[in-house]
């Protein structure tokens, strides 16, 4: 039968669920007001604010400079009711609301902006499942929410002496959603014990404001991929790519945000050290999993990853956890033998979520069908836009990407346009049309090593999929032959150089660079460095010798040469190896944090 949160897990997925919003959810809200709240909320958050009609919401984050996640929430615009400026409500679980506040509070320097928690203004209920619309209306509550609006706000009469309820249309579990608020008062209670009746009579899940009620909310959670601060993040310390909630919380479109530069950088450049994943296993009762920050150990000791939450599908009847696992280990459909309390046990790495109601697939397909219409009839801003509202409903359809990235190249945004091929690399990694796209892209922005490279992949992969694995090995070590042979040819003919005038400045760079494409690091950097101290203004350079110390595990070396390097190109108006070096030096942040 399972223990009382798994069994509570199935019903909330048959039926629905009921709870108090302060209860299993702890939830709370932040309300944003003044004059400037709009304009304020629009450079600190990764979303949209700007575009929000009265009435409208979305799920939008908070970073700090260096990309790194502090907090995500929903944000929703209040209807206009005759209030001279735009106000906002921020949902999120009430034990991060203080700190929300204060970071908010504290980039406020001369806008006319107020953050207040207002929590306790409001008595609220969660309803999740495909029971939540007919209950409110047979409890009186006519629903008038767009379909598929997610995140979008009405305050409607109950008919109950002038009450109140504000409705906010959210999935919290994966499931179809709303949550009601209203202000405290004799009538709110009795609506509120009626609809609870209601609930418990439809056969909702009705979860208890205990130990059982947060196991049963916390597992919903992770089957429809929703992270946890304080449990699966710590706050500022996961760049907002290793999360997954990019794709949820981000704008394409809308220009600067906090942190904006860094995830930018680090969509195009490069990826990180590790992202979020889950795991799917298949182990006896009585496994305890490692806690959340413990490091994911191979049963060789290899450190892959670093363990998140854990906990139990009820979709999918297996134990589960989330984990941000390295490179080499997060494609999907990998299987890995890893350690837990009870020895070694293997899982399936899945990209979340999980879990992804029909109804929000069918409303994520309906966009994405919408959007093709308006692509194929020349309308590709309006295309955009519902390709995005469709993948922030289910951020699993690779067409829908497909199509949102091949629009966006179109739009003349390169750099949009790479992020979203890079995220379709996560979800299709065998997919070598990827690469085609990524490397016309890089060509557009001007990096052609980069864009050679993917070219690379994309044959390598063409071909390999219909080969062997080895013969798709046999191709690339043929590849990997033929660079070193003419890495050799030219290590020769600088050494003829270098026999007759040792200190010739473009022999030791020469030397330095075909030691490197022969793999060889270590011998590679005397010369870098003998070349450099020649050529002090020769930003390329400076390149060449922080990618060797680098790969030479010399990162505090490798900053200091990139941060020189970065000052020579900003001088010389060297652009291009001006970005490669502020690439380099920020992936070197990140891995280090």
């Amino acid at each position: 039968m399972g223990s009382p949160a798994i069994q509570l897990c199935r019903q909330a997925r048959r039926k629905g669920l009921v709870t108090p919003w302060d209860a299993a959810p702890d939830l709370g809200t932040v309300l944003v007001s003044g004059r400037d709240a709009g304009t304020f909320l629009q450079a600190q958050l990764t979303s949209d604010v700007a575009a929000l009609q009265p009435g409208e919401g979305q799920l939008s984050a908070r970073l700090d400079r260096k990309g790194n996640l502090g907090a995500w929430f929903s944000l929703h615009r209040l209807p206009d009711r005759g209030q001279p400026f735009a106000s906002f409500l921020l949902i999120l679980p009430r034990p991060e609301i203080g700190r929300v506040v204060d970071d908010l509070t504290r980039f406020v320097i001369t806008e006319h902006v107020f953050v207040e928690d207002i929590s306790g203004d409001f008595r609220g209920l969660v309803l999740q499942g495909p029971a939540g619309t007919n209950l409110m209306a047979a409890a009186g509550l006519e629903i008038s929410v767009p379909d598929g609006a997610e995140h979008a706000l009405s305050i409607l009469p109950t008919g109950r002496g002038g009450l109140e309820a504000w409705v906010i249309r959210r999935s919290f579990t994966g499931d179809p959603g709303y949550l009601l608020l209203f202000p405290p008062s004799p009538a709110t209670q009795i609506f509120l014990a009626d609809a609870h009746t209601a609930a418990q009579s439809a056969g909702l899940a009705d979860l208890p404001d205990d130990e059982t009620g947060r196991r049963t909310w916390h597992w919903l959670q992770m089957e429809a991929g929703w992270p946890v601060m304080d449990l699966d993040i710590t706050p500022g310390q996961r760049v907002l790519p290793q999360t997954g909630l990019e794709q949820t919380t981000v704008s394409l479109t809308k220009g600067c945000y906090l942190g904006q530069e860094v995830v930018a950088r680090i969509r195009t450049y490069g990826s990180v050290p590790e992202a979020l994943r889950s795991l799917v296993f298949s182990y006896p009762d009585g496994t305890d999993l490692p806690v959340p920050g413990s490091p994911l150990l191979t049963v060789d000791d290899r450190k892959i990853g670093t363990w998140a939450s854990a906990g139990y599908s009820a979709v999918l009847d297996s134990p589960i956890a989330l984990a941000f696992l390295d490179r080499a280990h997060r494609t999907p459909g990998n299987a890995l033998t890893v350690q837990t309390s009870a020895g070694a046990v293997t899982a399936e790495v899945t990209l979340l979520p999980i879990y992804t109601a029909v109804d929000t697939a069918e409303q994520a397909a309906r966009l994405h069908e919408q959007a093709l219409d308006h692509f194929n009839e020349g309308r590709d801003t309006v295309a955009i836009e519902l390709l995005e509202q469709s993948l922030r409903l289910d951020p699993t359809q690779a067409d829908a990407f497909e199509a949102l990235g091949v629009l966006l190249g179109r739009a003349g945004q390169y750099h949009e346009a790479i992020d979203i091929f890079r995220r379709l690399e996560e979800a299709a990694p065998a997919e070598p049309m990827v690469h085609t796209n990524l490397s016309l892209f890089y060509m557009k922005i001007g990096d052609i090593e980069e864009a050679e490279r993917q070219k690379a992949l994309a044959t390598l992969k063409k071909f390999g999929g219909g080969m062997e694995p080895v013969d798709a090995e046999t191709l690339a070590a043929q590849e990997r032959e033929a660079r070193h042979a003419a890495a050799r040819s030219k290590q020769s003919m600088f050494a003829e150089v270098l026999a007759f005038e040792p200190d010739d400045a473009l022999a030791l760079m020469g030397m330095g660079r075909a030691l490197t494409d022969l793999d060889d690091p270590a011998a590679a950097e005397p010369y870098l460095n003998r070349a450099l101290h020649a050529q002090a203004d020769n930003s390329s350079l400076y390149a060449s010798l922080g990618k060797v110390l680098l790969e030479l595990d010399r990162a505090p070396e490798a900053a200091d040469v990139l941060q020189r390097g970065i000052d020579v190109a900003s001088r010389k108006g060297d652009l291009m190896t001006l970005r490669e070096m502020e690439h380099r030096l920020r992936m070197l942040d990140v891995n280090k944090d």
